[in-house]
């Protein structure tokens, strides 16, 4: 079953990567823009969570997210930004005759339906899903998830975003 989810997981991946495209920026607006989350352009950020003292044993668990985010064009007004993110997690044993997992943990596509409000706000709205796609019970729940995102960008202040 987890083998599926990871084909699953695999085949959208490279399904958003062969069906993107990115526009062509400049040097200053491709550094304001990397600050935006919902802005019109291709990323691949990588963020590492260490958490210690975890459990009756005290050890430390990781979890390294991959977030690759991939803008669409919709047309003139509209982009749709997808973000999707997958824990890569080493989880500790959690008490004594416990054992260690590594593996991923659950999917989480979120999919913004991104605007330009005025010349200075940005306003991006969308769903979010959680895909069961671990590879261990211990790395996450079996269950299928959906929420509503709120607006992702605000006015930007001294080169930030504000977001919610």
């Amino acid at each position: 079953m987890h083998t599926i989810r990871s084909r699953v997981f695999v085949g959208f991946l490279m399904l958003a990567a062969v069906s993107s495209h990115a526009a062509a920026q400049d040097g200053g607006n491709l550094a304001q823009e990397a600050q935006n989350p919902i802005a019109n352009l291709i990323s691949v950020p990588f963020q590492n969570n260490t958490n210690f003292n975890v459990g009756r044993l005290g050890n430390d668990q990781n979890i390294l997210n991959i977030q690759p985010v991939i803008p669409f064009k919709l047309n003139e007004n509209w982009n749709l930004v997808t973000r999707w993110i997958l824990p890569v997690i080493y989880q500790p044993p959690l008490y004594q005759g416990d054992e260690s997992d590594f593996g991923l943990g659950n999917f989480n596509p979120s999919f913004f339906f991104v605007t330009q409000a005025t010349p200075k706000l940005m306003i991006g709205a969308g769903p979010t899903f959680l895909l069961p796609t671990n590879t261990d019970r211990s790395l996450g729940p079996d269950k299928w998830a959906q929420a509503r995102r709120p607006p992702s960008s605000g006015p930007r202040v001294s080169g930030w975003s504000a977001r919610s």
